[in-house]
């Protein structure tokens, strides 16, 4: 286990972001109950120090997904620090407001209600980068699982802090801590080379993608009911068996639960997350916490509780992770905080709703209650519609040939692009993005450029494109959406059949991505050995592909030529003494397959470089 989640953290960049991240996540973790300690004492009332935290905390739950729109609009590096420095801000300017007693209650519901908008979504922001920092479908499982974890442990320690500070101190030098906490850890995060360059903040191409995820958001509101109920339902416990100091005790046991279910779900879980594995972990939350409400003791509801927690890691890491694959990356941080939030407004229904049980009903009854929406989810996750990943609004009639024709053929692929108006996400390829990012820009040949999502992310990093393709309507929509991103002056679209013609010159960077062939037909090695012998001297050659057939369909393709790495770059027919290998390996995608299962599928990439003249 601690081998798995070593290699998390040995992955570039990642030790340096996640621990920035959980230092911006310690903030809120302290901020809770330093807040309800300020209010509270400046203004003498619980009443009004609870109103205050409900219009800060509901506030910020309702903005979540604006803020998170802005940053999928114009990047985590443009976005953070501004909100991040208003937040702080404001958090000095509540700090230095209840460092006394009598503070216009008016004066801290507006500098509550303007920071609840302000909070930047730190937690959200690094779910998002683990996909990028970790190409690995497994590691991303362990990151995922390693992030739940992590930050169930900062809002444990969190109010242990504040806590101290307020002892020692006041709990306005909380307040202080957090924004000072929060303005370290998210201007480091948005300062790490984790973090993918600021995107052109235009409108995006392509139909409009719903950032909403149901499945996960259903699974994470339904435990979050659940969660948010533990805390009143075992202090009533213990009251009752006349041990209400034991109520710490209780909920030690689900936070020790959650964090272990956690850990071996990110550590030993192989396949790729889905909504029978969710709903496979969310039932038993609802199940065990009915069951502990007819606990005979304290130690035996400490039990139950401990139980629930080993299902609560795994439920929140599945949910993420299926959101995170369910979602474009153009929409994924809004996707992501659609989650959270689902879980948070769980999370204060399931308190406000067990504080009305608990006024009228037996206790048993109540516990039942709370466990019902967990219990009953999964009958509801199974029966929400089963989307399509990366998928446009509208269905997509699919054309009767595929692969195993002659892709090489114009015709083909002209009528299969002109069947409908959005055929790829209109994002990069991953493996472009992360392995180019670094390289300075120049001439660039992008070959089988589709709808030009490739040749214009390059392009508005300022490389200068020849992007080509056989489909003369593929062309003319990279064209138009080069146009729309404001880089049409950077791309020249030429057409190729390339078993025919291949465009001259040479190139700082040539890239293939997906250009696959039948293995009887247009030949693809001599392809990508043209390729290689249009790399300049110093320049970089990338090719990405699929090393197999999708899993959901292990008999898709068996005429299509889908090499390992070894084998592409052993096809390439390299010199020793002119070539560097800086790549060669498979990875991971995660894919939702077409009856809703989210697998994952093997791709390659090969990533060489043309030593200087």
């Amino acid at each position: 286990m601690t081998a798995s989640y070593a290699s998390v953290l040995r992955a570039p960049h990642a030790l340096r972001t996640f621990t920035l991240a959980l230092l911006g996540r310690l903030s809120y973790g302290t901020l809770f109950l330093s807040l309800t300690l300020a209010f509270t004492a400046s203004t003498g009332s619980y009443a009004r120090a609870g109103a205050l935290m409900a219009a800060n905390g509901l506030t910020g739950a309702a903005l979540s997904p604006v803020r998170a729109a802005l940053i999928d609009r114009h990047g985590a590096r443009r976005v953070l620090p501004p909100m991040t420095a208003a937040y702080a801000g404001l958090l000095a300017v509540l700090a230095a407001l209840t460092w006394r007693p009598g503070a216009p209650v008016p004066l801290l519901a507006a500098a509550a209600v303007t920071a609840g908008a302000c909070a930047p979504p730190i937690g959200v922001v690094m779910r998002t980068l683990w996909r990028g920092i970790l190409p690995d479908a497994a590691l991303v499982r362990r990151a995922y699982s390693l992030d739940t974890v992590a930050e169930e442990l900062v809002f444990v320690t969190g109010p242990l802090l504040a806590g101290l500070l307020a002892a020692a101190a006041s709990p306005s030098l909380g307040i202080a801590v957090s924004a000072a906490l929060v303005l370290a850890g998210v201007l480091g995060v948005a300062a790490s080379p984790a973090v993918p360059p600021n995107p052109s903040g235009r409108r995006e191409r392509g139909p409009r993608i719903r950032a909403f995820a149901p499945v996960p958001a259903v699974a994470a509101a339904a435990t979050g009911f659940a969660l948010g109920s533990t805390g009143l339902l075992a202090v009533a416990f213990t009251e009752r068996h006349h041990q209400p100091a034991a109520v710490a005790w209780v909920e030690a046991a689900i936070a020790a639960g959650s964090t272990l279910g956690g850990l071996a779900y990110g550590a030993l879980g192989r396949s790729g997350p889905g909504r029978g594995r969710l709903a496979a972990f969310v039932c038993p939350v609802g199940l065990v916490l009915a069951a502990a409400g007819l606990a005979p003791s304290v130690p035996v509801l400490a039990a139950a509780a401990f139980a629930v927690g080993l299902f609560v890691g795994p439920t929140f890491t599945t949910a993420f992770l299926i959101t995170d694959a369910a979602t474009p990356a153009r929409a994924r941080t809004r996707a992501v905080a659609w989650t959270s939030t689902s879980l948070n407004l769980g999370i204060s229904a399931g308190a406000a709703a067990t504080g009305v049980f608990l006024d009228a009903l037996p206790l048993p009854l109540c516990y039942a209650l709370a466990a019902a929406p967990a219990a009953l989810a999964p009958a509801l996750l199974l029966c929400l519609p089963k989307p399509q990943q990366d998928s446009p609004d509208e269905p997509i009639e699919v054309h009767h040939r595929n692969m195993d024709d002659t892709t090489a053929r114009q015709e083909f692929w002209d009528t299969r692009y002109a069947e409908h108006d959005h055929l790829w996400s209109g994002e990069p390829n991953h493996m472009l993005v992360q392995e180019i990012s670094d390289l300075e820009p120049g001439t660039a040949l992008d070959l089988g450029c589709g709808e030009g999502g490739d040749a214009i992310w390059l392009a508005e990093r300022g490389w200068r494109v020849t992007a080509t393709d056989i489909s003369t309507v593929a062309l003319e929509r990279a064209a138009h959406h080069a146009d729309h991103a404001g880089v049409a002056d950077r791309i020249d679209f030429q057409r190729h059949d390339l078993g025919v013609s291949f465009p001259e010159g040479r190139y700082d960077l040539v890239s293939a991505a997906f250009l696959h062939f039948p293995k009887e037909g247009l030949p693809r090695e001599p392809i990508l050995r043209a390729a290689a012998a249009a790399v300049a001297p110093g320049g970089t050659l990338l090719i990405v592909g699929h090393s197999g057939p999708p899993p959901w369909d292990p008999d898709a393709y068996p005429a299509a030529d889908l090499p390992t790495a070894v084998e592409v770059v052993a096809s390439l027919r390299l010199p020793d003494d002119e070539w560097d290998v800086l790549y060669s390996g498979e990875h991971d995608r995660v894919q939702t397959a077409p009856d809703g299962r989210v697998m994952n599928r093997t791709d390659s990439t090969v990533k060489v470089r043309r030593r200087p003249a």
